[in-house]
């Protein structure tokens, strides 16, 4: 090896410690915030178990054993906008990890330049050495490159980058959680309505037949004119609440062609939903500790705390020198005819090393930014966090009220239910009259819609509760661990 050869790698490590000794110096941000953890979260008596049902399933509205619920959930999963939008977003995750890990890579590449040229005549140089005129001029070339990434600052793009990729497909989840939600709690309401409307027809014709009595009583002088006009009032009213329960089915059947991604036609498609008995949903095992892995929202919102961790490791990386080697050989002459001259090779190969001594603080605040957004991302996970727990106990408390609510509606509908059955005996055996017969069977049918109302809210708790419990996606994955210091 000659001398010279031998000096450059002595060259380029005293370059490399003069860089060390003089680049900028990583700035204190403080410590690090606390992650919220299963630990730290009271919630042991709120989410004590209460029963032995497992966790939904990852399909969980298959469980109703409906399929135009199924074919809804599906057609809106294959065609809706935000699920689109939440696979194009991986999409481009996606190719920006690629991009990053493709930069830790060797790079290759080659060139050409040609022309005409001419060099001026009073530049310095004595016109004898010149060429007359203009004339043609060729390079071809090959260079290389690699970054010695010593500081691990390509590495730490690349796991920031991988982070958000898992954060954007964890964020597709959640939206197929939340729009398959949202058809089936759509889907609930298009029953209710039409059994809404079933008591609505019946209670007009209710209404018609006491408004007919009454006229008839008006007219033998039984009863007054006030009584009448009262009747005709509840007739109206019976039938705005018809009309108001066929405009709520349309409704319904609107709101679910645009979930599932269609125009106004397709709602018209959609028959009416059977009755279904409602889901039973208890708390499962381990609900305070896999909470933190089974919600969507929750694992993403994880996801972008190791996003903003990786950076402000690239940040770190920053403040040190960087090498790289270069490296460049090929042709190059004036006179095309003398391009593939051996003398007209040239080429140079040899580190290139960028020292930071002083930039006017702008790394300093670049750093201090990238901590931030890791104090910004580990609030918003906590913020996650605490929802999620508010939101799972809403549920549950939710689901226990509308249970006990709709048991004694229940028992009200059938003491209500028996009673008018023994009014309809006594009124075959002439001993009440037509009046008390409807007024007993009015009664019956106000409870009627009480339960159908309590039933469809036990079903939105049920609904709530899947979607606070993620609906059937699980992570596996244990919380992130908040960094030693910065």
């Amino acid at each position: 090896m000659s001398e010279r050869a031998a000096s450059s790698p002595r060259l380029a490590l005293a370059l490399t410690m003069l860089g060390l000794s003089a680049c900028v110096s990583v700035p204190e941000t403080g410590p690090s915030p606390a992650l919220q953890t299963a630990q730290t979260m009271a919630a042991g008596q709120t989410f004590a178990p209460r029963g032995a049902d497992l966790w939904p399933p990852d399909r969980w509205w298959e469980r109703a054993g409906d399929p135009q619920l199924t074919e809804l959930i599906d057609e809106g999963l294959a065609n809706s906008p935000q699920v689109a939008l939440a696979a194009a977003r991986i999409r481009r995750a996606e190719a920006e990890a690629r991009r990053i890990d493709a930069s830790r890579l060797p790079s290759l590449g080659a060139e050409a330049t040609g022309g005409l040229f001419r060099q001026s005549g009073s530049f310095g140089i004595p016109a004898q050495f010149l060429p007359d005129g203009w004339i043609d001029y060729g390079q071809v070339a090959i260079n290389a490159g690699y970054d010695f990434d010593l500081w691990g600052r390509n590495r730490a793009a690349l796991a920031a980058a991988t982070s958000e990729l898992r954060a954007v497909t964890v964020d597709a989840a959640q939206a197929r959680l939340v729009l398959s939600v949202a058809i089936t709690a759509a889907y609930a309401e298009l029953g209710r309505a039409h059994r809404e409307r079933d008591i609505a027809a019946a209670m007009l014709v209710n209404r018609s037949t006491v408004r007919d009595l009454v006229a008839e009583r008006e007219r033998n002088a039984l009863d007054n004119r006030t009584t009448l006009r009262l009747a005709e009032a509840e007739v109206a009213r019976a039938d705005q609440a018809l009309e108001a329960a066929e405009e709520a089915i349309l409704i319904r059947r609107n709101q679910l062609a645009a979930l599932v991604g269609a125009g106004p036609d397709r709602g018209l498609t959609i028959t009416r939903p059977p009755l279904s008995p409602s889901t039973p949903v208890t708390v499962p095992d381990g609900l305070t500790t896999d909470l933190l892995g089974r919600r969507p929202d929750i694992v993403a919102a994880r996801e972008r705390v190791e996003a903003a961790g990786a950076r402000i490791e690239q940040a770190r990386a920053g403040f040190y020198p960087s090498i790289n080697l270069r490296a460049l050989i090929g042709l190059q002459a004036l006179g095309l005819g003398n391009l593939v001259d051996a003398r007209s090779a040239f080429g140079a190969v040899g580190p290139a090393i960028s020292l930071p001594l002083f930039d006017g603080g702008a790394r300093k605040a670049q750093y201090r930014g990238t901590a931030a957004a890791y104090d910004e991302a580990v609030a918003g996970y906590n913020q996650t966090v605490i929802t999620a727990y508010q939101q799972a106990a809403d549920a549950l408390t939710q689901r226990d009220a509308a249970d006990k609510r709709l048991g004694a509606a229940r028992r009200a509908l059938a003491a209500s239910e028996d009673a008018f059955a023994r009014v309809r005996e006594r009124y075959g055996a002439g001993l009440v009259s037509r009046l008390d017969l409807l007024a007993s069977e009015r009664a019956v049918l106000e409870l009627r819609l009480a339960v159908i109302a309590l039933e469809t809210n036990e079903r939105g708790a049920t609904l709530a509760t899947i979607r606070a419990l993620g609906g059937g996606f699980d992570a596996r994955e244990t919380p992130p661990a908040g960094r030693a210091d910065r």
